[in-house]
């Protein structure tokens, strides 16, 4: 309950994302990464450096779990990563397919936000936790490890080769967003054969 409070609160009083949202109707899959990799700034800008997230691998779970940001869940219910409601007295959406609720969250970047939290506070992602504290401290980030302790994330066993790929796509397409070109370069000497 403190956690849910806390990002509440957060996206609430932070100037910076009170109202900051994003469209991606005139060119979607462009402005969609621009608009989560903005949020995803403006979220980890606020939290302490061994918190934040990589804004690829946000950027490319929000382009699996939402269609490019076009599933129903993403455009009546600004849910970009397929967050689950847990309780019914939240605003929620509920799947068409089984009794989940997912979240409805009432801006873009919230979802961001939500996402963010979820991955430091659930007992899912200890170990992309401690991998990321590890690449925090010895400052030496590989995105493609990192993307391995994700596994949990979805119930798809590919789950983690798929966004790999995506994460790579999206290095790929827009090195100025990212700043990829080092990350690409390692990926391509270190690559398993």
């Amino acid at each position: 309950m403190f956690k849910e409070l806390c990002a509440t609160l957060f996206i609430l009083c932070n100037p910076l994302l009170n109202g900051f949202t994003f469209n991606y109707d005139g060119n979607p899959q462009d402005q969609f990464v621009q608009g989560i990799a903005e949020c995803t700034v403006l979220n980890n800008a606020v939290i302490e450096p061994r918190y934040r997230v990589v804004v690829a691998i946000s950027v490319a779970q929000a382009i699996l779990e939402s269609d490019w940001g076009r599933s129903r869940f993403a455009v009546e219910g600004n849910n970009y990563y397929g967050i689950i409601e847990t309780d019914s007295t939240e605003p929620h959406m509920k799947s068409r397919n089984s009794n989940i609720l997912l979240k409805k969250y009432p801006n873009r970047c919230e979802s961001v936000a939500d996402y963010i939290a979820l991955l430091n506070s659930s007992s899912a992602f200890v170990e992309y936790r401690d991998l990321r504290l590890q690449q925090y401290i010895t400052d030496n980030v590989d995105v493609f490890l990192i993307i391995e302790t994700l596994e949990n994330y979805a119930i798809d066993p590919e789950y983690t080769e798929k966004l790999r790929a995506v994460t790579l796509g999206l290095f790929k397409k827009y090195p100025d967003i990212f700043k990829s070109k080092e990350i690409l370069d390692y990926y391509n000497n270190n690559k398993a054969t």
